[in-house]
C-alpha cells in the first residue's frame, strides 16, 4: 500500500514540475519576471558571422573563383608515403593529403583536354597544426603527356596557416592538357618528402 502511495506522489511531483517548467518557458512574461531580456532572431538562410568577429579567411591568399580544372581528373605520381596517395590532391578536400617518398617528387594531372591555363594553386590543410613551411616547386606543361616544357622554374614558396596554408603560382596563359608540379624541397621537419592537400589548375 505504501509503495503505491509513494509511486503516486512521485507521479504528481513530476507532472507538477513539468507543467511549471513548460509554463515558464512558454510564457514570455516569465522571462521578463526573471530579469532575462529576449530578442528576436534575425531571418537568415545560412550561418552568418557577427560583424564583431574577425573573418579568419580575410588574410588567406586568394585563388581564382573560376573552375578548378584539376578536380577529380586522372592523376599520377611517384612513390608516396603510407596512405598519403596522389588521389588525395584533387579530391576537393584539405583534410586529406599526398606525401611523396623523397625528392624530387612529381605530380602530373591530366586535364582531359587542352586548356589555356594561367594559374596553379597548391594547398595544405589550413589548420594551425600544419605549421608554416617552405616548399620548392616548378611547373611543367605538355599537350601530349610525353614532351614537357617548364613554364615556372623551381621557386621556394612559403606556406603559412595565417594565409590559409596555400600558394598561388601565376604565369602567362599557355595551352596544356597535362600539368606537372615538381617538388624539390620541403622545410618541414616532420617529413622527408613533398606535401600537398590540393593541387589546383585554373584558366
Amino acid at each position: 500500500m505504501n509503495r503505491k502511495i509513494n509511486i503516486a506522489l512521485i507521479v504528481v511531483i513530476v507532472l507538477s514540475l513539468t507543467a511549471g517548467i513548460a509554463a515558464f518557458f512558454l510564457k514570455p512574461a516569465a522571462w521578463a519576471d526573471a530579469g532575462v531580456t529576449t530578442v528576436t532572431a534575425p531571418e537568415q538562410v545560412k550561418a552568418q558571422r557577427p560583424p564583431c568577429f574577425p573573418d579568419p579567411e580575410a588574410n588567406y591568399i586568394k585563388l581564382p573563383e573560376t573552375e578548378n580544372l584539376a578536380l577529380g581528373k586522372k592523376i599520377s605520381s611517384g612513390e608516396y608515403t603510407d596512405v598519403y596517395a596522389e588521389s588525395n590532391v584533387n579530391d576537393g578536400k584539405t583534410d586529406t593529403y599526398w606525401e611523396s617518398k623523397g625528392f624530387p617528387a612529381e605530380m602530373t594531372i591530366d586535364l582531359g583536354g587542352e586548356h589555356e591555363i594561367s594559374t596553379v594553386g597548391v594547398r595544405l590543410n589550413p589548420s594551425a597544426v600544419w605549421e608554416a613551411r617552405t616548399q620548392e616547386i616548378a611547373v611543367q606543361v605538355s599537350t601530349d603527356g610525353e614532351q614537357f616544357s617548364e613554364i615556372v622554374a623551381a621557386t621556394r614558396y612559403n606556406f603559412d596557416p595565417n594565409t590559409g596554408n596555400r600558394i598561388r603560382i601565376d604565369f602567362d596563359k599557355t595551352g596544356a592538357r597535362f600539368v606537372r608540379a615538381v617538388f624539390t624541397m620541403n622545410s618541414s621537419a616532420r617529413t622527408g618528402g613533398a606535401q600537398a592537400a590540393e593541387i589546383e589548375v585554373y584558366e
